[in-house]
């Protein structure tokens, strides 16, 4: 037996909406904070490659000058020596290649947060707005129940009909807004999920 729905369980439903709306803007601000500090770290990633770009320009600098040195048996160059040399350059070249791939995707990544956090707060918005709107639709209705209990006069309860009317089309729109932006955060939410994957596939060793 299916238990019976009363005005109370749906303004409970419009309160809780409302809590669920304060957890959702509590969520997007968290997530700009740390939009934020994924940031800095790509920014610091990024000086960070600059310097190994650096280094390696002095690398071989270095390498070029022992290279001339070694051909001369008396000049306390080994070839193990540039063989060395030779190893650390390459594989500076390959971490400086894979940090700028995994820093691209991060800031890919970051771009895509700001717009979803942007469409969860327009998702919040317009929930509140559903919850607002469905609220004062239940409220009306009580408010036209009673009348009707009280055997109005017919142009009065008329009247009454046609706000509640009123009422219910603002609910109506405001919930097709919801659902509009329901399908917005969904898709965002895919999209930075993909976006996610790919950070995943361009790490690699880069020390």
């Amino acid at each position: 037996m299916c238990p019976i729905i009363t005005h109370e369980d749906e303004l409970e439903l419009a309160n809780t909406e409302k809590d669920l709306v304060s957890h959702m803007k509590k969520l997007a601000k968290a997530q700009n904070s740390l939009i934020k500090t994924q940031e800095k770290y790509a920014e610091a990633l990024r000086k960070s490659n600059i310097e190994r770009e650096m280094l390696n320009r002095t690398f071989r600098d270095v390498l070029k000058q022992m290279q001339t040195l070694v051909r001369e048996k008396r000049s306390n160059i080994q070839d193990e020596e540039v063989n060395l040399f030779q190893d650390i350059i390459h594989k500076n070249d390959m971490y400086i290649e894979v940090n700028n791939k995994y820093i691209d995707a991060i800031k890919n990544l970051t771009l895509k947060k700001e717009y979803f956090v942007k469409k969860k707060e327009e998702l919040a918005n317009a929930l509140d707005e559903v919850a607002g709107k469905r609220g004062a639709l239940i409220k009306k209705a009580l408010n036209v129940e009673k009348a009707k209990n009280k055997l109005i006069e017919g142009e009065k309860l008329k009247n009454l009909d046609s706000e509640l009317n009123d009422y219910q089309r603002e609910f109506d729109r405001a919930r097709d807004v919801l659902i509009k932006k329901i399908h917005q955060f969904i898709e965002v939410r895919d999209e930075l999920n993909e976006l996610w994957i790919q950070l995943k596939n361009s790490v690699s060793k880069s020390s």
